[in-house]
């Protein structure tokens, strides 16, 4: 149990940072799309940032099934089962 209660928090951790992350992603994807429109940036910086945004939303997606892995595991551990 102590085990599967571990896994829920640092899941939990790593999902608030990884949240955090995609946010912040995303508004330099939007920064670097208006450097591009204005000249100040070239479209492969647009593209570069466009990536890591969705790099991060896929890490976060794996965090959030770790997640609903972690609660189901809890739930097995407290005498919980299928019906």
């Amino acid at each position: 149990v102590s085990d599967a209660l571990g896994q829920i928090t640092r899941t939990q951790t790593q999902q608030a940072i990884a949240t955090e992350r995609v946010s912040t992603l995303r508004r330099a994807t939007t920064n670097a799309s208006l450097l591009f429109r204005s000249g100040l940036a070239s479209y492969l910086e647009v593209i570069t940032a466009q990536s890591n945004a969705l790099q991060s939303e896929l890490e976060l997606a794996s965090l959030k099934r770790d997640q609903l892995g972690a609660n189901v595991e809890l739930y097995r551990a407290v005498g919980g089962g299928w019906q």
